[in-house]
């Protein structure tokens, strides 16, 4: 905490600018004292000063909601509480190592709901070893139950090194295949859509004017500063990272210094190339004029993008082009192309 408060001294932002979101993110604000976070934004909001309807998000691990933080939480000015509830089943929670229990991640959802500041939003994963339709439909039922204001939906990640991956090899058959994972996607997409959710974002879904305000500032490529270990930042062209080994990031911020793990100013085609992408992630798609230039520009883009409009995973309405929930599951196939 010291060291994020010296990195805040060091950063440069234009004088009189006001901050639209802010997120304290990782999982682990809810581990943190909460006379220290509080002291913390104390500090950050007297340098970059909230606007009045600022979106001020924490994350919290669902055994860690008590009466006690939220009131905390909302006297220092959070109006956002983002839990990573993952399912409602027992045994999936057993499965991927969570320490809380189903009953615990209801209980906790409740309470947030039950406290007028803040507005929630939950994490789910589909595919855990395991999960078939009917489970899933069990945790989509408590989810409509409890009716969180905004809720994200990931495909369990194998990229990193976890036990999941050993058990894999070992055991492949309790893994859903590309099409199950599919089929549990659309079942999510049709049964928050039917239930007044949009689905926004390609793993994203809100109730009518609850969208993730910070996270939609990286899709539309607007500005978003970034403090402490791991952090990602972008202004413009520019990008940089914080670095991921937490000594490693104190020692940096103790010599005074930005605590960067890389930094790099990108060139046009790959600013192109990211404003399609990060579009095509949004309902709303992204102008057909953008689409058409990065067709030029990387023609395996271009031949790609056809294939999609042929098999209906991609539409153009109007002067946007947008991808369909379908599209959304195929869409690495369409990314690839851009770098």
């Amino acid at each position: 905490m010291k060291a994020l408060e010296t990195e805040l001294r060091m950063i440069d932002l234009p004088a009189g600018s006001t901050l639209e979101t802010l997120y304290l993110g990782g999982g682990t604000p809810s581990q943190v004292p909460s006379g220290r976070l509080a002291g913390f934004l104390e500090r950050l909001t007297s340098r970059f000063p909230l606007a009045s309807s600022a979106e001020v998000t924490a994350e919290a691990n669902p055994e860690d909601v008590t009466p006690a933080l939220l009131a905390d939480w909302a006297a220092a000015g959070v109006n956002r509480v983002s839990m990573g509830v993952q399912s409602f089943l027992p045994l999936e929670l057993e499965i991927l190592d969570r320490r809380h229990s189903a009953e615990t991640a209801e209980h906790s959802a409740r309470q947030v709901l039950e406290d007028e500041h803040f507005q929630l939003s939950l994490d789910l994963m589909l595919a855990i070893p395991r999960q078939h339709r009917a489970s899933l439909e069990k945790s989509l039922a408590k989810v409509l139950e409890i009716r969180p204001h905004h809720l994200s939906v990931y495909l369990l990640e194998m990229d990193k090194p976890h036990r999941l991956q050993a058990l894999a090899r070992r055991h492949p058959d309790r893994f859903a295949s590309d099409e199950e994972a599919a089929g549990l996607y659309l079942l999510v997409h049709e049964t928050l859509c039917a239930a007044g959710y949009e689905h926004y974002e390609i793993s994203n879904f809100a109730l009518p004017g609850h969208r993730a305000r910070h996270n939609t500032r990286y899709w539309l490529h607007l500005a978003v500063h970034a403090l402490g270990v791991a952090a990602h930042g972008h202004d413009g062209n520019r990008r940089w990272a914080n670095l991921e080994n937490l000594d490693g990031y104190v020692m940096a911020v103790e010599r005074g210094t930005r605590p960067l793990a890389w930094s790099t100013v990108l060139k046009p085609d790959e600013l192109l190339a990211e404003d399609v992408l990060l579009g095509l992630r949004l309902a709303r798609g992204v102008a057909a004029a953008r689409v058409a230039e990065a067709a030029s520009t990387f023609p395996g883009f271009a031949g790609r993008l056809e294939e999609f409009f042929d098999l209906g995973l991609a539409v153009q309405a109007g002067d946007t082009v947008q991808l369909t929930p379908r599209g959304w599951l195929l869409s690495n196939e369409l990314f690839q192309q851009l770098v």
